[in-house]
């Protein structure tokens, strides 16, 4: 049977990712919350880690380039997102030229948002091993 996709959402206030969490499961995507880049770390680690981080721009251990850091030693791959409520093109252009997979300014429409967890997701995808597809999957 398979499972709802699921997206790590790595925050330590509530705004902007709360209203994120809320359209992310209009869509039937799975959310996990973490507060800090340890609580985040743990879950990568599991068998079934999420094909998609969002990232606040800090959390109450680091900021949105540690994240990334998490992402490249995480044991599968996994997308990610930095998430921003006030457009920055300058933290955009940083965050792709780092690794994030994208830079979203919140609220976004939700045709958009929906587009954008399937390019992350498919690229992901693309990168894991089918086992492990498998278990996120099963």
């Amino acid at each position: 049977m398979n499972r709802k996709p699921t997206a790590l959402l790595l925050h330590n206030r509530e705004e902007p990712l709360n209203k994120l969490r809320l359209a992310l499961g209009k869509q039937r995507v799975e959310t996990i919350r973490a507060r800090s880049c340890a609580e985040a770390l743990d879950v990568l680690d599991r068998e079934d880690a999420p094909l998609v981080i969002f990232t606040d721009l800090t959390s109450s251990d680091g900021l949105w380039g540690e994240v990334l850091c998490l992402a490249r030693r995480s044991p599968v791959p996994v997308s990610v997102i930095v998430v921003s409520d006030v457009p920055d093109l300058a933290l955009w252009q940083a965050a792709t030229e780092c690794g994030a997979f994208g830079f979203l300014t919140l609220p976004l429409p939700e045709n958009e948002l929906r587009a954008v967890v399937q390019q992350a997701a498919g690229d992901v995808i693309h990168r894991r091993p089918a086992t492990t597809l498998l278990a996120t999957t099963a």
